[in-house]
């Protein structure tokens, strides 16, 4: 049986980033918060971030964590340049693409 892929590697930036997007795209009745603004100013595109989310924090209850808040008490500074946030997507995706062959190898070893 395969092992499910490690998660995600983020840089401690890249963590906070996210973090603090995940926290204002929960609150976003409150307008946009500082991460959600440096999202818009970079021109990401939401589902980017969210598969980055996906990828390094597997645990739906730690991404509800971040999202309920509070933020981290570190300001959110973008830490990508363009070449940096496609190579972190392509490492998030094979990540994802991983997990699903665990799930779906593992779902056909239980209807054997």
């Amino acid at each position: 049986m395969p092992n499910k892929p490690p998660p995600l590697k983020l840089s401690r930036d890249e963590d906070v980033f996210l973090r603090h997007w995940m926290y204002d795209e929960v609150h976003f009745q409150e307008g946009p918060g500082p991460a959600k603004r440096q999202q818009l100013e970079h021109q990401a595109i939401p589902a980017d971030l969210a598969i980055l989310v996906a990828a390094a924090m597997p645990d739906l209850a730690e991404q509800e964590a971040a999202g309920l808040g509070p933020p981290p008490i570190e300001p959110p500074h973008w830490p990508w340049t363009e070449k940096t946030l496609r190579n972190q997507l392509e490492k998030a995706r094979s990540v994802l693409a991983g997990r699903t062959e665990t799930q779906e190898f593992q779902g056909n070893r239980r209807g054997a």
